[in-house]
């Protein structure tokens, strides 16, 4: 893997990840199940748009309150997570495959042999989240799986970590390990988004003014 040392959410970042398939959209790839999404075509379209920009296509995106409040409980998230862990969190910015094919914003590298993810949860989603997991026997919900194992797959990690966070309940902390059926369809979907991704930009190039 390659550590890209640069902060999230600069235009560095932006300009560096443009175009590449990366963790956060991996359910687009794959479903939360395991199984090739329906939404691979739509993100080629989306991968190949900002390839040929060089940057972000998302321009007028100004956040909503679930972004707002991940920016907003990161640290403390953060700050609780190392403390009871007991370990060193390492901040990267953008982590990709030797070849830069495929990447990941993760939340931190943790250790040696450990990532972690952050997610700061609005309260009704959070009692939500609760719900789930007591009506499904404590499971990770499936929508979080494709960026976990992207993730995995991207560092070559033996763990990553997903926590759960709110200030006003106790963190709930699951813990992941390389899945190879599930990741041996997510290299497939992925080689797939690549190879239509530069059919489109080709496609795309020839309207550009």
């Amino acid at each position: 893997m390659i550590i890209h040392d640069c902060e999230q959410g600069t235009d560095e970042w932006f300009r560096l990840k443009a175009g590449i398939p990366s963790s956060s959209n991996a359910g687009m790839l794959v479903t939360g199940e395991g199984k090739p999404s329906t939404q691979l075509d739509a993100y080629a379209a989306r991968l190949a748009a900002e390839k040929m920009k060089g940057g972000p296509i998302d321009d007028g995106f100004g956040g909503n309150q679930y972004t707002d409040r991940g920016v907003e409980l990161e640290e403390l998230s953060r700050a609780d997570y190392a403390m009871t862990r007991q370990v060193q969190i390492q901040e990267v910015g953008f982590i990709t495959d030797d070849l830069m094919r495929y990447g990941a914003s993760t939340d931190g590298l943790v250790g040696d042999d450990g990532v972690v993810e952050f997610k700061n949860l609005i309260t009704k989603t959070m009692g939500e989240l609760i719900l789930y997991l007591d009506r499904n026997g404590g499971k990770t919900p499936p929508k979080y799986i494709p960026q976990l194992q992207m993730e995995l797959l991207v560092t070559g990690r033996a763990w990553v970590d997903i926590v759960f966070y709110h200030p006003d309940f106790t963190p709930i902390i699951h813990r992941h390990t390389p899945d190879p059926v599930f990741q041996k369809v997510l290299e497939s979907q992925i080689k797939k988004v690549i190879t239509e991704r530069n059919r489109i930009h080709k496609i795309f190039k020839t309207y550009q003014s």
